[in-house]
């Protein structure tokens, strides 16, 4: 598939810096540990971001802080939702669509959330530490139909697309079609699936339950190139890892890869040495692991180091020097 990607002259509304996003999330179950870590990497972006969690663990709809709200939403209100608004049934067994249904929520939600404020609407994740993100926006971002942090289709940790077009875009029989696949009892029933610590999570980002979905021929339409289809109908896309996420560059080893957060800005390095500044670190494949542990302590600090044994201050150049030593082990 080939995708459009062009320049376009700069213009006042174009800037970058007028331009207002919003991300929504649906997380179902009990917040992470890492919750408000990544939270306060929102925090420094308040100024032109805001994110809406979607939770069934809280009570009350609250501004967690500057950056952040939290929503009270469970998967029953999504499925009556996607029902009355769209007409899509989905089973009340397939909570893997949980996250292909956060683009939804404009549409359903942009009274209560008042999103049509916003010039950017998309979607992202919770495992993530985030940067200066609108740094590294392409230019004229109001240009595209859709903004990915990565190549040639979607991103789940930073896909946001033109509100303009985005109504139109969650109206495609393509995404009703998706949403209300039938994979049978194969994935539901299977040991691996029903004994996952969460039902509501992704069929991704771990080796059983990729399986899985190998087998019975499963995707994410979050991550789907269906998706980009469908929004090149309404205007170019830019989905490139450069500069968002630079652990999905060509060249960067992502597998091996740790990140230093310093007062905001994220600055990213693998095993070979390479180092580059980006707007995401997406640490899904450390959170799982009992090795992974989280000093509460360091919520305050103004430099955080990310690597497979947690989030920690980083204190002194020892402390830097023992995460890239991780790197090579």
């Amino acid at each position: 598939m080939s995708h459009s990607f062009i320049k376009f002259s700069d213009t006042p509304q174009n800037a970058k810096k007028n331009i207002q996003c919003a991300f929504l999330i649906i997380y179902l179950g009990k917040l992470p540990s890492y919750f408000d870590f990544w939270a306060k990497s929102c925090e420094t972006n308040h100024e032109n971001f805001h994110w809406f969690i979607y939770n069934d663990h809280i009570d009350s709809k609250r501004l967690f802080n500057k950056a952040v709200t939290i929503v009270p939403y469970t998967f029953e209100t999504l499925c009556r939702d996607l029902k009355n608004t769209f007409n899509i049934h989905v089973q009340s067994k397939n909570t893997r669509i949980v996250c292909d249904c956060r683009i939804m929520l404009y549409p359903i939600r942009k009274n209560e959330e008042a999103l049509d404020n916003f010039d950017l609407i998309g979607y992202s994740d919770l495992d993530i530490l985030y940067g200066q993100i609108k740094t590294f926006l392409p230019e004229n971002a109001l240009n595209y139909s859709m903004i990915s942090a990565h190549d040639n289709r979607p991103c789940g940790p930073l896909t946001l697309f033109n509100k303009k077009y985005l109504q139109d875009i969650c109206k495609s029989k393509k995404i009703k079609g998706f949403l209300e696949l039938d994979h049978g009892d194969e994935l539901y029933e299977s040991q691996e699936y029903s004994n996952s610590a969460s039902k509501f999570k992704p069929m991704s980002g771990n080796t059983i339950k990729d399986k899985i979905a190998k087998k019975i021929k499963l995707t994410h339409l979050d991550e789907s190139e269906d998706l980009v289809e469908i929004a090149e109908h309404f205007a170019p896309v830019f989905c490139k890892a450069i500069p968002l996420q630079p652990t999905m560059g060509k060249g960067f080893n992502h597998r091996k890869a740790i990140a230093f957060w310093d007062k905001g800005r994220l600055y990213i390095q693998d095993v070979f040495g390479h180092k580059k500044e980006g707007a995401i670190f997406h640490f899904s494949r450390f959170k799982n692991r009992t090795r992974f542990v989280i000093d509460p302590h360091a919520l305050d600090a103004n430099q955080l180091g990310i690597y497979k044994y947690g989030i920690i201050e980083i204190k002194t150049k020892l402390t830097k020097l023992k995460m890239l030593l991780s790197l090579l082990y």
